[in-house]
């Protein structure tokens, strides 16, 4: 599925950039990171940016190295594929989709979860390698759980061909996804590459415990001078770097975005010691985890009074003013921070999206509500509804979550997403004419989304709407073919219809995806079974 020999329009911009352009080969010598300094490293607030960088460098045929709690590979669609082919810089920069949009374009653009497969179809990389947060991948159970829960189960359009083709040595996945040579290892596992890489950093990274759960702690859990240096014992070399903030959507703290100057420098001058201001801001958090904030506070007043202009110590002393109970104080450092980088403003929806990423589901329901009293005319609010929207659904809170997702879709009723789960709560309660409705409107505004097919075949499936369910049911199947939960609703229904040797097909491939099937799936292997109807069971991989 690899495409080259297309021609790339120069594109993107960088919060904060070092070095000039490149010229996308590997030339040469060049520089060992944590070493010699890094030519060209870019700091990006969202990590799709970097697609438009590479662009902007003409960036052909590399390997990259990819730092990360999250794998950033999801599907799009050919025509989406196209449009940023053919786009001019400026264009491009507009495909960008912003991480809360809520717009009805999902899969039309491209955003943080789905940016390194154009670049893999637009011909800059040629292999993939996914360094997951250290403990993600303590054994090969572990390799293979990653695999299924999040290689096979969330990205669409992987075939079955590549998930047979996947194999985990020891805790490190090797195979092809999308067209894309794969790795995924833990730092300790990053085997040496024999020429210069595309260098590329999550700040996330530094705060995620696991690419499995993708919680995240309130301090880094490792620091940027330890990751430098195994990268420079494993003599990676590069001379491209992205490194991206990802505070939106909750995946960094605010009080983690210091990371970002600090490595950018690490890189750019690998041979300067850290600055006292760096230990200090150290020592600082140190108090601050331990409870000590009137500690914590006299340090960063120190650091604010000989660099003003830095938000991320007024944002720190913030913080800290607030643990003593200082809040005039700490509303006074909050806005310094705020007026000097304006994402901050925001900072009550990125605690709550942390919760919900770490599945904290009551403290992020408590999160959105917060922000949503303190800045309801915010341009994220029906974001945040259909956030609180999910959190609630996942507590069981059935009524309350319904009311949120019909506030959601009154501020944003294109938004597909809230049409898409609403739809999925209602038939779970046996609403199905609603969910019909909603389903059918989320189909229109996502339809290339497998899940949505797959609950509107569902929902249709259970009306007793057989000939309306099979087309929705095998469109999830085509899209997502290695989705178990897709396979065996199409096998129900083929079942349901007599076709009982297709159905046998289907469900083959799901227990060969799933090996520990759920019990609708082992009662229906039985009844074919009883039809004598026989089911080959291929073992799982991997």
């Amino acid at each position: 599925m690899l495409v080259g020999g297309m021609a790339l329009a120069a594109a993107g911009l960088a919060a904060c950039t070092t070095g000039g352009r490149v010229n996308g080969r590997a030339e040469g010598r060049a520089p060992r990171v944590g070493r010699d300094p890094v030519p060209a490293v870019h700091l990006i607030e969202n990590h799709s940016s970097a697609l438009l960088l590479w662009r902007r460098a003409g960036v052909r045929n590399r390997i990259l190295v990819h730092l990360d709690g999250h794998a950033d590979l999801d599907w799009l669609p050919d025509e989406t594929i196209a449009r940023i082919a053919a786009a001019s810089p400026d264009e491009l920069s507009g495909l960008e989709r912003h991480p809360y949009a809520t717009d009805g374009k999902t899969l039309r653009g491209y955003g943080v979860g789905n940016w390194i497969y154009p670049a893999a179809r637009l011909g800059m990389v040629r292999h993939l390698v996914w360094v997951v947060p250290d403990g993600t991948l303590p054994n090969r159970d572990a390799a293979i759980e990653l695999t299924r829960e999040t290689l096979l189960t969330k990205i669409q359009m992987v075939t079955v061909e590549e998930a047979r083709s996947l194999s985990v040595d020891g805790r490190v996945i090797h195979g092809v996804l999308l067209g894309l040579p794969v790795t995924v290892c833990e730092l300790r596992d990053l085997e040496a590459i024999r020429e210069p890489v595309l260098l590329d950093m999550d700040l996330d990274y530094f705060v995620t415990r696991s690419a499995l759960t993708s919680e995240t702690s309130e301090t880094p859990r490792i620091g940027p001078e330890a990751v430098l240096e195994a990268l420079a014992f494993r003599g990676l070399r590069a001379d491209f770097a992205t490194l991206s903030l990802s505070t939106l959507g909750g995946f960094l703290p605010p009080e983690c975005r210091w990371l970002g100057r600090a490595l950018q420098r690490m890189l750019v001058a690998p041979g300067r010691t850290a600055t006292g201001a760096e230990g200090e801001r150290r020592a600082a958090e140190e108090e601050l985890a331990s409870g000590r904030g009137d500690r914590a506070a006299t340090i960063l007043r120190r650091l604010v009074g000989q660099d003003g202009e830095d938000p991320t110590l007024w944002y720190s002393l913030a913080t800290a003013l607030g643990v003593i109970g200082r809040d005039a104080e700490a509303a006074e450092a909050r806005a310094r921070a705020v007026a000097l980088d304006p994402v901050l403003a925001h900072d009550e929806l990125y605690r709550a999206d942390r919760c919900w990423t770490g599945r904290r589901y009551a403290d992020g329901v408590a999160g959105y509500r917060r922000y949503l009293r303190h800045a309801p005319s915010s341009p994220f609010a029906a974001y945040a509804r259909r956030r609180e929207a999910d959190c609630l659904m996942r507590l069981a809170r059935d009524d309350e979550a319904i009311a949120a997702f019909r506030a959601a879709l009154r501020a944003a009723p294109d938004d597909g997403d809230s049409h898409f789960e609403l739809g999925a709560l209602l038939t779970s309660r046996g609403r199905i004419d609603e969910a019909t409705r909603e389903l059918e409107t989320a189909r229109r505004l996502l339809p290339d989304r497998a899940s949505c097919a797959l609950a509107l075949g569902t929902a249709y499936a259970i009306a007793g709407r057989a000939d309306e369910a099979m087309p929705q049911l095998e469109f999830a199947v085509d899209r997502q073919p290695c989705l178990g939960r897709a396979r065996s609703s199409l096998a129900a229904l083929l079942y349901r219809l007599g076709r009982y040797d297709e159905a046998a097909a289907h469900l083959e491939v799901a227990m060969e995806l799933r090996p520990s099937p759920d019990p609708p799936t082992r009662e229906l292997a039985a009844a074919l079974t009883r039809r004598g109807v026989p089911l080959v069971r291929v073992s799982a991989r991997p």
